[in-house]
């Protein structure tokens, strides 16, 4: 028995000692070496660790530093529109409740509605990037890509159907519709034998200056240039439009005339151009040949009055009546000079050019209680037809399709970089020690969520 009694043997075996780090490699009890907890652990061979840093922990804590200092610089850019957006709504605050009916609400909501869980599914990814469950990761990053492109099919329908009718930014507010020439009959080509081309249109021709007019110049000069009482004046038949060439009346149109002018017979000031920046040189030549197509009213010729009868004669011959009893010597006189100023002066008032409201019919009618809708006004054909519609109308789709324009590339930018982190998550690339870029990735997308969150509202309820 002594023979097998050897110190070795008489010894028991030491436990087995485990590295510190042990645990962290352990599945149930694992640290993410992406945080905080990753200091103690010796990592300096860990793949994915750049050789700048000293661990994975110290490199998560400077990228995702890196990451808020950017996402500030991008607060700080939507912080100046939205200045810009307050500052414009509280001087025009009659171009927002305009321009906000052209916005389908509904669109929007769902825009809002596909970012918000666009946004929840980016978190989970996150999650479960940080758990390595890589098929969870692979779902979760693919469903935020596809909201991310629904996002975008829905702004590109709302930004064609806006281009479509002319509601864009700038000068093309103002631009008539766009009619198209209907197309050549069978009579008028036959084989070979085509007819001729018709003749080009004038240069400058008083249909599109119609149309500018009406766009423009019609709230204050009224629809074929009657005036508008403490607007603008009656142009028709202007000596002065008259006397001057075309070229002459368009540097007067660009210019305007101040009410402290000499030659200002109203004292009404004429803004440059119309009050309308946008318009160009050959628009206000168009304009011009339209305005040559106004012509003077004729003059109403003065009824003859009835033959006097034989008391109204009589009447007539007869001094004028005495003033009341009690009543002082400047009371009469001030009777009699209001007496006389009252059948000298003559009031001229100018058609308006607001339309009538529309007449409503008499009574429930059969049609109302079958549909339970009985529109009273029709929408204009086009917003340029609109006399609702107040000046300088294009500033609101300016801010519309700046801010909702650049949040769209922003969003671009956000698909792209899931799109990469969609590829990485498929080849396995992510899991409990690297998750830093699905975790920076994730920040990015909520603040673009964020954003749009604040300019939902403001551009589409209020």
């Amino acid at each position: 028995m002594t023979a097998f009694m050897t110190p070795s043997s008489a010894t028991p075996p030491e436990p087995e000692h485990r590295p510190a780090d042990s645990l962290s490699r352990c599945p149930v009890h694992r640290h993410q070496y992406d945080g905080a907890a990753a200091a103690t652990v010796d990592d300096a061979h860990a793949p994915g660790l750049a050789h700048h840093f000293e661990s994975l922990g110290q490199q998560f804590s400077s990228a995702k530093l890196g990451m808020w200092i950017f996402l500030a610089t991008e607060l700080l850019l939507f912080g100046g529109l939205f200045c810009y957006y307050a500052v414009l709504r509280g001087n025009h605050p009659e171009v927002f409740a305009y321009g906000s009916q052209f916005l389908d609400t509904w669109l929007g909501a769902t825009n809002t509605v596909v970012l918000i869980v666009s946004s929840m599914t980016m978190a989970m990814a996150v999650s479960f990037a940080q758990r390595g469950q890589r098929r969870p990761l692979v779902w979760c990053l693919a469903a935020t890509l596809l909201g991310g492109g629904v996002f975008m099919g829905i702004k590109y329908v709302e930004y064609s159907h806006k281009i479509h009718d002319g509601l864009v930014w700038g000068r093309g507010f103002y631009a008539p519709p766009h009619v198209e020439p209907p197309a050549p009959s069978a009579n008028e080509v036959e084989g070979d034998q085509a007819a001729p081309p018709p003749p080009p249109p004038p240069q400058f021709s008083a249909k599109t200056g119609e149309s500018l007019w009406m766009a423009t110049c019609r709230s204050c000069h009224g629809v074929a240039g009657e005036g508008i009482v403490g607007q603008g004046k009656d142009i028709r038949g202007s000596e002065f439009i008259a006397s001057q060439s075309d070229e002459e009346l368009v540097k007067f149109i660009k210019g305007g005339r101040m009410p402290f002018d000499k030659l200002n017979t109203t004292g009404l000031q004429m803004p440059p151009r119309g009050g309308n920046p946008t318009l160009k040189d050959d628009d206000l030549r168009h304009i011009v040949a339209y305005i040559r197509t106004f012509k003077a009213p004729e003059p109403v010729a003065p009824s003859e009055p009835d033959a006097p009868t034989e008391g109204a004669a009589e009447g007539a011959e007869a001094e004028p009546s005495a003033p009341p009893a009690g009543a002082t010597a400047g009371e009469a006189t001030a009777s009699g000079a209001a007496s006389s100023s009252a059948q000298s002066t003559e009031f001229y008032i100018p058609k308006s050019s607001i339309p009538n409201a529309a007449q409503g019919p008499r009574g429930i009618s059969p049609r109302f209680r079958a549909q339970r809708v009985q529109p009273l006004i029709q929408p204009v054909a086009h917003h340029t037809e609109d006399p609702t519609r107040p000046a300088n109308a294009h500033l609101y789709f300016n801010i519309y399709f700046l801010t909702t324009g650049l949040h769209g590339i922003h969003v671009l930018v956000g698909m792209l970089v899931i799109g990469w982190l969609l590829i990485g998550a498929v080849r396995g690339r992510y899991g409990p020690h690297r998750f830093t870029q699905v975790d920076l990735g994730g920040l990015y997308w909520h603040l673009v969520d964020l954003i749009w969150i604040f300019l939902f509202p403001l551009l589409y309820l209020i």
